[in-house]
């Protein structure tokens, strides 16, 4: 079997067996993915006996059991430690500023005693002077007035304090003396002057009191035999201000401010009833509030009973009775203020317990039995057109058979090698020029290939979309660029096929079909980079059309609005197509290089004048680029002439020549203002200078990556004609013994229309630019270069490798002829113009 054949054999092979691999990937391939909600494509049966679980109804009857279930509430103890920290927090923080910050001691009214005179005196005399008593008081000052009046009137009255230390400094002697329960101290001194000091930091002064006055450190002159009384020592009580305490308690906790000053109030007055020895008053209230709090709890607070509590804490809060006052009895204010705070902290702590409940609401749902339904051989699951539900999906997992699915994988591998196989037939009878080239089989095979995995996509993604993301798209507008618009149809016909096995939806099948046709007549005629944006706009709106048609009339269920189904279908093609549009104008470069095909798009980028190659033949060949530029217009309309690739003739034209900018002042039109250098050298050194332009484009071409179908125009455009001058040459100088073949060039025959009509365009405006130097262009002489360039390349037998027919030269004749007729059109000789 010959090579290509056998490459040819395994492409299609290949081709079968991964759109196959494909179609089947995540899944049976006889059946595509059942959603519930979507209208089942076809009726299903059961293929053999089975039971099914109906997982709808047992997971109702499951949560009717749930349901039943009463939450289940329980005592959070989490909630009352919360609670009961916030409260104590309130009453802790009171407390604690209850006092004032430390203040510094007065300036002492004293700081050393003065030396003693009284014994200076009485040294000389044997007498021994008698001791003096010196007495003082320390004491609390109740009326913070400096003045001790332990008989004044009222319930609190200037009371003295015990056990407070006092130094006594006389001379070089130092007497220590504590106050007794009365404050009083005494002790006998010598006479003269006396240092009492008292430490103001004494750890005997009651907490929250400071030394009042600076005699705390004082002078006292004692007479010899007489009792000397110090001056009294208050100590005064620091408290904070209850403005401050409002203050610095409502910024940590949010609370009524009137319940702080309260609690800031009976705060502070215990502290001035520690240092008397009084009942404090502050621990009830305390007390009363968190007895209260857990007498609340106690009666299971439930979140729609916290309001109320709250409520029944304000308006009959705990009561707080002294028992200490006159008369004794409840204090309001305090009961208030202990309410107030046990009510703003206060949570429901009788809560459901969402993990118990759920617990025995689950074990409720497990004691539910599973619903079965049993299916008998050949028992209709679900028909055509129905909604499928979790039940038909399961039933049919169920009840298909092994051997069914079997089936259906070698049914969808026998689908697919006949669609391959029409294809590669169609291409062998029909398409020779594609047949003949291996790698645009290969490039048919992988547009299939893709065309699979986008409907295996659409399969897996349709239950979130729609049917219509299949990017059909795509592949019309890939495969009219990269071969044309007959094997575009064919694609159509297979995407369609593809998406039939794959999907088994009928609408579907219709959808890509249709929308694989969208972009053929738009693509077909492009001959701009806008027409391509432009077929890319018409392409999707044609697709969303097609993709409305087509929803309309297959996949409207009876439930459903139609207009709602339809406007979704069409955007989704719109979309869909746009982009998969786009995505394939970028995938042609790929495509291109990958498998060296010449497409529209690299065909207009070929024909810029702004081309680095065509640059090169502008700066090095001037004439040369001139002469191409008047071949590719020749070309351009011969082709379109006969229905060929004007585009392809363009780009062959403008590169045919290429080559000569290795050598450009060896041929005539480049040299300008210089000698023929062929005068200079022989025959067959010229045909050799000649010749080699041929190769040279060769190189060159391949130098600027220009496709080879392009290519062949520089191959071509002489054929293996002889160089008819040189060889002339040659004969006159040598006589009849010159070889004919030493004066061919190095191309072949043109064989395909395109290469024929650029070498008849190529000699045809060589020779009009001979002839019309020195004769007049009117349309007869055009007329007969046209003729006899023609009719000398068919002597030559260089088109007899050609497809042109008859009928295709008569009409190359009249486009060549209109062409140089316009190009050579008679102007008219305006008066005293320049030239004229």
């Amino acid at each position: 079997m010959p090579r290509p054949t056998l490459v040819r054999l395994a492409t299609f092979v290949a081709t079968v067996v991964a759109a196959w691999g494909v179609l089947s990937l995540g899944g049976g391939s006889g059946d595509p993915e059942l959603t519930v909600g979507e209208l089942a494509p076809r009726e299903y049966r059961a293929q053999i006996p089975g039971t099914v679980i109906d997982e709808a109804e047992t997971e109702a009857l499951r949560q009717e059991a749930r349901e039943s279930v009463p939450p289940i509430e329980q005592i959070n103890e989490q909630i009352e430690s919360t609670v009961n920290a916030n409260v104590t927090g309130v009453f802790d923080d009171v407390q604690a500023l209850a006092i004032g910050d430390p203040l510094e001691p007065l300036a002492p009214q004293a700081t050393e005693a003065p030396p003693t005179t009284v014994a200076e005196e009485t040294t000389e005399t044997t007498e021994v002077p008698e001791p003096a008593l010196l007495t003082g008081t320390v004491f609390l000052d109740v009326e913070s007035d400096g003045e001790f009046d332990p008989e004044a009137e009222g319930a609190r009255v200037d009371t003295g304090v015990d056990r407070i230390a006092v130094t006594i400094q006389v001379g070089e002697d130092t007497f220590e003396v504590m106050t007794d329960a009365n404050g009083v101290w005494s002790a006998e001194v010598p006479a003269g002057a006396a240092l009492v000091r008292m430490d103001p930091a004494d750890a005997q002064i009651p907490e929250g009191y400071v030394v009042g006055s600076p005699n705390y450190q004082q002078l006292v002159e004692c007479d010899p035999g007489d009792t000397c009384t110090a001056e009294v020592i208050p100590l005064q009580v620091n408290l904070r201000p209850i403005e401050e305490v409002i203050a610095r308690v409502t910024a940590t906790h949010t609370v009524a401010s009137d319940a702080i000053a309260t609690l800031a109030a009976a705060a502070s007055d215990d502290v001035i009833r520690a240092a008397l020895g009084e009942d404090p008053h502050f621990p009830l209230i305390r007390q009363a509030a968190v007895d209260r709090l857990f007498q609340e709890f106690g009666l299971r607070i439930t979140p729609d009973q916290l309001q109320t509590a709250q409520q029944r804490l304000r308006s009959s809060p705990p009561q707080v009775v002294y028992l200490d006052t006159s008369p004794p009895g409840p204090d309001a204010a305090a009961s208030d203020a202990a309410g107030e705070i046990v009510a703003t902290f206060l949570q429901a702590n009788y809560l459901v317990d969402e993990a118990a409940t759920d617990e025995a609401r689950e074990e409720a749902a497990q004691a539910v039995e599973d619903v079965q339904v049993d299916y008998v051989f050949d028992q209709l699951i679900v028909a055509p057109g129905v909604p499928v539900t979790q039940l038909h999906i399961d039933a049919i997992d169920v009840t298909t058979s092994a051997a069914s699915q079997a089936e259906a994988d070698v049914g969808l591998l026998a689908v697919l090698g006949v669609l391959v196989g029409l294809l590669g037939l169609y291409l062998s009878r029909f398409r020779a020029e594609f047949w003949a080239r291996p790698r645009m089989i290969a490039l048919l095979g992988i547009l299939l290939v893709l065309a699979a995995g986008a409907v295996r996509a659409t399969v897996v993604f349709q239950p979130e979309s729609s049917w219509y993301v299949l990017p059909a798209v795509a592949f019309g507008f890939m495969t009219t660029v990269l071969f044309d618009s007959r094997i575009a149809v064919l694609m159509a016909l297979a995407v369609g096929v593809i998406a039939a096995v794959g999907t088994q939806d009928t609408g579907v099948a219709v959808y890509a079909t249709l929308a694989t046709l969208a972009p053929i007549p738009f693509v077909s005629s492009v001959t701009s980079r806008g027409g391509f944006r432009t077929a890319v706009v018409f392409s999707a709106l044609t697709a969303a059309l097609a993709a409305g048609a087509t929803a309309s009339f297959f996949h409207v269920g009876p439930n459903d609005v139609v207009w709602e189904v339809v406007g979704i279908s069409m955007a989704w093609a719109f979309g869909i197509s746009a982009i998969a549009s786009l995505v394939a104008l970028a995938a042609l470069q790929f495509f291109e290089s990958a498998f060296d095909i010449t497409t529209s798009l690299s065909l207009l980028d070929l024909t810029d004048r702004n081309h680095e190659a065509l640059q090169l033949l502008q700066e090095k060949a001037f004439g040369t680029f001139n002469h191409s530029l008047m071949v590719g217009t020749l070309a351009h309309a011969a082709a379109r002439a006969i229905g060929a690739n004007a585009l392809l003739a363009r780009a062959m034209a403008y590169y045919h020549d290429l080559g000569k900018t290795e050598n450009p002042t060896m041929f005539i039109e480049n040299q300008f203002g210089i000698q023929n250098p062929h005068d200079f050298m022989t025959p067959l050194e010229s045909a050799e200078v000649i010749r080699r332009h041929v190769s040279d484009g060769i190189v060159l071409a391949r130098q600027f990556k220009i496709p080879s179908d392009v290519a062949t125009g520089i191959v071509s455009h002489h054929g293996d004609g002889i160089m008819r001058f040189f060889y002339e040459k040659a004969r006159s100088q040598n006589g009849d013994h010159v070889d004919p073949n030493d004066f061919r060039h190095i191309g072949h025959k043109p064989r395909t229309a395109e290469t024929a009509i650029v070498m008849l365009s190529d000699s045809l405006e060589a020779a009009c630019r001979a002839n019309f130097q020195t004769e007049e262009p009117t349309p007869e002489a055009i007329e007969k270069v046209v003729d006899r360039v023609i009719d000398e390349k068919l002597n030559d037998g260089q088109l007899s490798e050609s497809p042109l027919t008859l009928a295709e030269m008569t009409s190359i004749r009249s486009a060549f002829l209109d062409s140089l007729v316009g190009h050579y059109h008679q102007r008219i000789a305006y008066p005293n113009f320049p030239g004229t």
